[in-house]
This record gives structure tokens, sequence and C-alpha cells, in this order.
């Protein structure tokens, strides 16, 4: 209902008359001033204090950056020495692969010439961390939620478990969750002028489509991202909808074109596909799932018939990993094939893998297990909550969250297939963590929430 009235004599909403009185509704509508230098350095005492929680809870886990299970250090000091994206063989020469995505190694290849990488790494994921964080906060102000409701959506990135315990690890996912945010956070500072037309529109998406270029030579799953997000904005905008598209294109080419020239085969994304995708669908996986939807199966059954299969198609001779990753999918795919039924039922149980609220007996004790099944429980609810009225009550705000939304659901849609597990979820964290916030708070509009909403 509408009870207040402009200087105009036109009717507003009750909810603008409960603003601030220094700030006027015209003012706060459609100004178009910089944000508040407050709400600014706000931002930067928010990066300042994660970084520094996150730099001490590194350096006190500084020992777990010694282990290196997917061999992104190796890769990194391949580059350093040789320049080449491959593994060092006992001579010292590096073998080319695409196994791995990219922009991780090299970032870590930038501490190639040091005694030690455990210090220059732990500095690296506080500051991504530190940004993280800082952008959920700012997200959170664009969003129209209140300074102290943005800090505590901060907050609960910062103290995440998932986001936390990899942060102590040589894996991609801090990375990751960074780029993820920013460019959701990028499409909120674009989206601040509606003045773009035609060639505009197409730069502005192509700036995107670097970006999340970028975050596909970090992990390959956002590729599905970029085509879902994509598909949904041609019906909105054409040409920016191109350009994110094109951008994308532009910087996975020339990754493409050194994996035509080293393997004779060009790549868009990694070799590991293939992999990810028999590991989620074997014979002994799905040969569990008919009587449990466990996470406690025996891998190691896996890994052996995985090495017979292998040893079976290439003779017990080693083969090029393009050869191997499609040998992976035609298993993967088999198994998907003769057990239909089955495939359907796994789809929904990597779905629940992949939102398990707790972690596995493997990794962690059972008080370990009780805290982050009921942090888990607690953010997952909220932000189911939030998302219910995002939907129902607040759809004027699903433009500015498009970017979020299409990037949780390709991740959905991504690991309902693919291997699955908790820390797969990470890039999601952020937007879960807002969505929780959003359930229970209702967004003002002030001068710094100047998103345009339609």
């Amino acid at each position: 209902m509408h009870s207040g009235a402009t200087a105009c004599g036109r009717l507003v909403p009750d909810w603008l008359l409960i603003m601030p009185a220094e700030i006027s509704p015209v003012e706060s509508l459609f100004s178009k001033k910089s944000p508040d230098t407050k709400i600014q350095t706000l931002a930067f005492w928010v990066f300042l204090f994660a970084f520094a929680v996150r730099l001490a809870i590194g350096l006190a886990c500084l020992s777990n950056l010694d282990a290196d299970s997917d061999a992104y250090r190796r890769l990194s000091q391949s580059i350093h020495k040789t320049g080449t994206f491959g593994l060092l063989d006992s001579q010292g020469d590096p073998n080319a692969t695409a196994y791995r995505p990219p922009l991780y190694p090299w970032l870590l290849s930038w501490f190639g010439g040091l005694d030690t990488d455990r210090l220059p790494i732990a500095l690296l994921h506080a500051v991504l961390g530190g940004l993280t964080v800082a952008l959920t906060f700012d997200i959170a102000r664009r969003l129209g939620l209140s300074r102290n409701v943005s800090l505590f959506a901060s907050a609960l990135v910062l103290v995440d478990p998932i986001l936390v315990r990899q942060s102590t690890l040589v894996m991609t996912e801090t990375l990751a969750t960074f780029l993820g945010l920013a460019i959701w956070w990028a499409t909120m500072v674009f989206g601040r002028s509606q003045s773009k037309r035609g060639l505009g529109l197409l730069f502005e998406g192509a700036a995107i489509g670097v970006a999340l270029g970028l975050a596909c030579l970090c992990r390959p799953t956002v590729l599905a991202w970029c085509v879902l997000w994509g598909a949904i904005e041609l019906r909105r905008k054409p040409l920016r909808a191109s350009g994110l598209l094109l951008g994308c294109l532009l910087v996975l080419f020339p990754w493409w074109v050194r994996n035509y020239s080293q393997f004779g085969q060009g790549v868009w994304t990694t070799t590991h596909g293939g992999y990810t995708l028999l590991l989620a669908n074997n014979p002994i996986l799905y040969e569990h799932w008919q009587s449990s939807p466990s996470r406690e199966w025996d891998e190691d059954r896996f890994h052996d018939w995985w090495a017979t299969k292998h040893a079976e198609k290439f003779n017990h001779t080693p083969a090029d990993e393009i050869a191997l990753d499609a040998f992976a999918n035609q298993l993967g795919f088999e198994t998907i094939r003769n057990n239909p039924g089955l495939f359907a039922k796994a789809c929904f149980i990597r779905e629940g893998w992949l939102w398990a609220w707790w972690p596995s007996q493997r990794q962690a004790d059972w008080k370990a297990q009780w805290v982050v099944g009921l942090w888990y429980a607690i953010t997952s609810i909220g932000a189911l909550l939030g998302l219910r009225r995002l939907l129902a009550v607040d759809r004027k705000q699903l433009v500015v969250w498009l970017p979020a939304l299409t990037l949780a659901a390709s991740l959905c849609i991504v690991h309902a297939v693919y291997w699955s597990n908790m820390r797969m979820r990470a890039p999601m964290i952020p937007i879960v963590s807002l969505l929780a916030v959003h359930c229970c708070c209702v967004p003002t509009i002030g001068r710094y929430s100047d998103v345009r909403m339609q």
C-alpha cells in the first residue's frame, strides 16, 4: 500500500519513508554518485581483518601446504624451470600435459625461485580469501542489505569450514571462489550504468567473458556456467551475451592452440574430464549405490579395476592422455547406458554428496562432523528460505542475482553427472551465505545500493 508522497505529489511506498532523513527518496533512487566513502573504507578494513584471520590460520596449518595431491606444485615448478606446463621427469625434462587447468599452477610458478613456497602460498591464499570476504560485504551492500547484515554475511564466508580447510591446501578452491564472486561483483559495477547500447553492451559482455575465461582456466566447470548464463542472457540482451561468450572463447583459444600443438588435438578445458566422469560412473560405485548412498565406498577396488582396464586397452604400455581421457569417457558412458535407472538415482546421490552437511568418516572425527554438520544445516536451510523469498517476493532483484544463480545451477548440473563431493561447492559458498542472510533481512534502498533492478 502507498501512503507517502514526494514533494512532486507522487506516491511512494511506506518503506521508503523510514530511510535516514538526510537521504531523500529521489536522491537514493536516482543519484549517480560514487559509493559512499565510509562504506568503501569499511570494505577495506573487512579485507584487512579477513586477510589477517586467514593468514593466521594458514600459518598455523603451514605444514598442510607440503602436500601436493593434485600435482599443482610440480606443474608450477616445471613452468618456472622450463616454461612448459607439464611434469618434470627424473632427468629434469618436462612432459607437457593438459590434465590440470593452468591458471593456479602459473600463479604458483611466481614462487619457484624461493627456497620454500609454503609461506608465499599461504600469503596468496590469505589475499584471495580476504578479497572474497570483502567482495561478499560489498555485494551485500549493493543488494541493499544493511551494514551489520553485510558484515554478518562476510563473516559467514570468512569462517566457512570448507573455505577455511581448502585455504590451507595446495588446491584451486580459494582462487576459484574469488574469481566466481569477482565476476558477479563486476556485473553489479557494470550494471550501475544503464546508458550503454550497441558496442557498449558488447564490450561489457566481452570484459565479463574474459574473466569467465580466466576462471575456466582455474576450474573447467566454469565453462558450463558461461554457456548457461550466456543462453539466458541471450534472450535479454543478445549483444552482451554474444560478447560474454566471445570473450570467454578469446581467453580459452590460446590454451586450445597450445594443446593442439602438443597433442595433435585441441582441448578447451583439460584431459581430466574423462576420469572424473568414470570416477562418478563405474560398476564398483554403482554396485555400492544399489544398497547405500553412503560416501564410504571401496575406492581401492575401483582403482584396481581401472588399472586392469587400462592395461587391457593399451597392452601394458603408457598411453597418451588424450587417448586415456577418451577411454575413460567411453567406460563412463558405457556404465550409464548399461544402468539408466541407476544413473538417474546416482544423479540425486551425487547432488547429496555435493550438498552434504558433514564430512565423511574418513575426513573427520564425530566431533568435527557434528560442528560442521550443524553449521551447514543452518546456512543451507537459511539459503533455501532466502531463495524462496527471492523467487516469491523479491523477483525484481532476480536480474542482479542471475550470475550467482546460474553459477550455482551450472555446478549442480555438472556434478549431478561428474564426480562430486563437498569441496566442489566452494565457489557457491558466498552465494549461499548471501541467500541465508537475505531470508530474514529486508533490503533497503540507499545511496550505495544503486544497481538497477529492471
